[in-house]
């Protein structure tokens, strides 16, 4: 009778009924067998052997439930390993798996068994045993090579301060990094950018110790950082992320690497580079040997010069937009033109309307998109691609207010008939901000299609006719030209991939021109910096893995690129459609790279939404909206009221869309956390 009266059964036991149990088994045994994929074992699916009720089975029967085998070194009594197998696999499939992990030779490891008294050798065909012994490997961690001389680094800016990062962080400081500059940072930041330059990109998606396997714990998320910082926050970064790292006794500032020796064979092992180092400031020069040689020449460091008839009569400035060339405090109440679209061309307008100019002429031969704030942040904290589709729609509002036109109808879109999907092809990247569309609309900047023909007294006489009076300025923004000295340091005829005339040793990157995708991981070198650093490095510590490769005809794989001196373009300098592919074929030929960007996604979403989340992300986006039509309207630029084109509602929309799963394409496990982030599902800390 106390039975019949007791309640309804608690939550706990409720837990416990043969369905959940059921659902809870299924789900583990699906773990498993992730795992056991992930580590290169077969699984063995149950229904392979699926027998008839009442029907004898035929041939041996596997058990195919799961179990764990616990592994230790024959060769260290303190290093274990416990993976998840199933009951029938068998000793060569795991001895397969631990020597494609280990990069070793599979005839190399023993498992050992000990049964009683004795330890016997398992022998391939048999079922691996609960606990071995592994005999013929020295750890469960994949060996790295020991260079006989330091590694090398040549550049201390964004790519270059990474790289230096990553070694440190795997705890190898066997490396030395030159610059030319007096502090980190690179040229790019140190000389190119204005006292008055913006990062365009949230910090979230650029700051340099992007990626989880670079969190510590003074550099984790980044939080007491400005969302678009300046200059000297940029800088200020960098050189907190080299003290964070410890990485200051291993940079050698003040320095150019001014010339280059192979020494021995350049196909041996054994072969090095030794490095003639002077110092900026004169004196006695020195000898460095290295054993690997990264290179960063970053973005290009020459002005594309172009000189116009009339400059002479011009009676005007004439200035690059660089190095604070152009007089600020001169613009109030002036014109400015820029010849250029790229997103350098984008800032300079910032800079000059922030600086009083009364109106600025943008001068462009074809018009290039430009990305809202909103679509950027979007695309940075998405764990899979964002396309290219979902880009131009989420373009069409800011595009749509400003009167931009349809960005579906822009020079550099590629798209199929029914805009399910679309490829962004331009000569340079998205100038990314709010701004360029508000001074459009207050008739602070306006965007000519046009060629410049010739000048006369502060005029303008373009190709079609049109003249533009009371010019004060000029600001060439027509992009960077590489320099053929980098070249004559390699001695390079060619860049093969990545590789200064093939050699893997002797990798290059810089900041590669243009635009060229169908689906967006990032508008920031910063994320895509992460796993080319990861991968470069993962080669020179496994020789081994680079030779496999070749074997299977990596080289004959990757693209080439030669100095054409007609285009006044050095054989280093290549296009971001080159460096994509070079890179895919570096990730196809070695699989494991790939492997080393497993976190990324879910550090991609996670992170943004902690350092920008979305409520505080457009209350900033916002207040810099109103910010600007206030001071438009102090520069006497009268204009009604402009609400921000963007709402919550309508990311939360994006979202949902973006989560949404294809009707042809099923979703399968690896989907899950994609979809539940998508729509918020997963929570950041």
């Amino acid at each position: 009778m106390a039975d019949a009266k007791q309640g309804p059964a608690s939550a706990r036991e409720r837990s416990l009924s043969p369905t959940l149990k059921l659902h809870d088994k299924r789900n583990r045994a699906l773990e498993s067998m992730a795992k056991m994929s992930s580590m290169g074992l077969h699984v063995f699916h149950p229904q392979w052997q699926t027998v008839q009720q009442g029907v004898m089975p035929r041939g041996r029967q596997y058990s195919t439930s799961f179990r764990t085998v616990k592994m230790k070194l024959m060769s260290s009594s303190s290093e274990a390993l416990s993976i998840s197998v199933q009951t029938c696999t068998k000793v060569q499939d795991v001895r397969d798996a631990l020597a494609h992990a280990l990069s070793v030779s599979p005839d190399s490891i023993d498992f050992l068994e000990k049964r009683g008294c004795t330890t016997r050798k398992q022998s391939g065909c048999e079922e691996i045993a609960s606990v071995v012994t592994v005999k013929g490997i020295r750890s469960f961690r994949e060996d790295i090579h020991q260079w006989p001389h330091p590694v090398g680094i040549i550049g201390c800016g964004y790519a270059g301060l990474k790289t230096a990062m990553m070694y440190a962080k795997s705890g190898n400081y066997n490396f030395v990094s030159f610059d030319r500059n007096s502090k980190v940072g690179g040229y790019c930041w140190i000389t190119a950018a204005n006292e008055h330059s913006k990062l365009q990109t949230e910090f979230g998606a650029f700051h340099c110790w992007w990626g989880q396997d670079f969190v510590t714990e003074a550099c984790q998320y980044p939080s007491g950082w400005e969302a678009w910082p300046k200059k000297v926050d940029v800088l200020r970064h960098f050189q907190f992320a080299a003290e964070q790292y410890g990485i200051f006794p291993n940079l050698q500032l003040n320095s150019n690497v001014a010339r280059m020796d192979i020494v021995g064979d350049v196909a041996a092992l054994d072969h090095h580079y030794k490095l003639i180092v002077t110092h900026v400031g004169g004196g006695d020069s020195r000898e460095v040997n290295v054993s690997v040689l990264y290179s960063f020449p970053g973005s290009m460091t020459r002005n594309r010069i172009i000189n116009y008839p009339g400059e002479d009569a011009f009676g005007g400035l004439v200035a690059y937009g660089m190095n604070d060339d152009c007089p600020y405090h001169e613009l109030p109440g002036r014109n400015v033109a820029i010849l250029g679209n790229g997103a350098f061309a984008v800032e300079n307008a910032r800079t000059a309307v922030e600086h009083a100019a009364h109106k600025v002429f943008l001068l462009t031969r074809r018009k290039n998109l430009a990305s809202p704030r909103v679509p950027c942040w979007f695309v940075h904290q998405g764990p899979a691609p964002t396309p290219g589709k979902m880009v131009l729609d989420m373009f069409k509002p800011m595009y749509q207010l400003a009167g931009f036109g349809d960005p579906w109808k822009y020079w550099s879109v590629h798209a199929s008939n029914d805009r399910s999907r679309a490829t962004i092809i331009q000569n340079s990247r998205f100038g990314i901000g709010d701004v360029t569309f508000l001074m459009v609309m207050y008739g602070k900047l306006e965007y000519v299609e046009d060629t410049l023909k010739r000048l006369t007294y502060q005029t303008l006489h373009l190709t079609s006719g049109r003249t533009i009076k009371d010019i004060y300025i000029i600001l060439k923004s027509l992009g960077l030209l590489g320099d053929f000295a980098f070249d004559r340091l390699h001695r390079m005829d060619k860049l093969l991939g990545l590789f200064c005339d093939g050699d893997w040793r002797r990798p290059v990157s810089l900041d590669a021109i243009g635009l060229n995708a169908a689906n967006f991981t990032t508008f920031s070198a910063g994320i895509g910096m992460a796993g080319l650093v990861r991968g470069l490095k993962y080669l020179h510590d496994h020789p081994n893995e680079y030779d496999r490769a070749v074997e299977a005809g990596f080289l004959k794989q990757l693209p080439v690129n030669r100095a054409d001196e007609s285009l006044d373009k050095p054989a280093y300098v290549v296009d971001v459609k080159y460096t994509m592919s070079a890179s895919i074929i570096l990730e196809s030929m070695l699989p494991k790279i790939s492997l080393l960007h497993a976190t990324d996604p879910e550090y991609k979403y996670r992170m943004i939404h902690a350092a920008h989340p979305i409520d505080f992300f457009l209350q900033e986006c916002v207040e810099d909206w109103d910010k600007y039509q206030e001071m438009f309207r102090k520069q006497g630029f009268d204009h009604e009221y402009v609400p921000y084109p963007y709402t919550k509602d309508m990311i939360e929309g994006y979202c949902k869309e973006y989560g949404r799963p294809k009707a042809t394409a099923p979703i399968v496990r690896d989907q899950i956390f994609l979809v539940g982030a998508a729509h918020g599902k997963i929570r950041t800390q």
